[in-house]
């Protein structure tokens, strides 16, 4: 599969994750927890991920680190605290805790051969 091809694959996930938090925004019983003021932003910050996972602008491997650190900080202890608390596992958490370090992976190696490609 081409590289092209799973960033749209990923484009697709991070606008379904906006789905996600619209309707948890708008149904608070739908989503998991997660302040009303949190979806909303999470759904913005969905939708622009989607688009700039498509253009890749230099800058995106060290904005979406740091969306990275924070996912991993919330769904990890979200997902940690429901599964000592209650015994169950959190699927979306951990879809997500695979997904967003091997997004952030993939956006490292494309910056990388970018940069190595321009300056050859």
């Amino acid at each position: 599969m081409s590289r092209e091809s799973l960033f749209r694959i990923l484009a697709v996930l991070f606008f379904g994750a906006a789905g996600y938090h619209a309707l948890a925004f708008f149904e608070p019983a739908f989503g998991n927890g997660g302040a009303h003021w949190r979806h909303a932003a999470f759904c913005g910050i969905d939708i622009l991920f989607a688009c700039y996972l498509m253009r890749r602008p230099k800058w995106l491997v060290w904005a979406f680190g740091v969306l990275t650190i924070e996912a991993l900080w919330s769904h990890g202890t979200h997902a940690w605290r429901l599964w000592r608390e209650q015994g169950r596992l959190d699927w979306l958490s951990f879809a997500v805790l695979i997904v967003v370090p091997c997004a952030q992976a993939l956006l490292t190696r494309d910056a990388l051969d970018r940069r190595a490609s321009s300056s050859a």
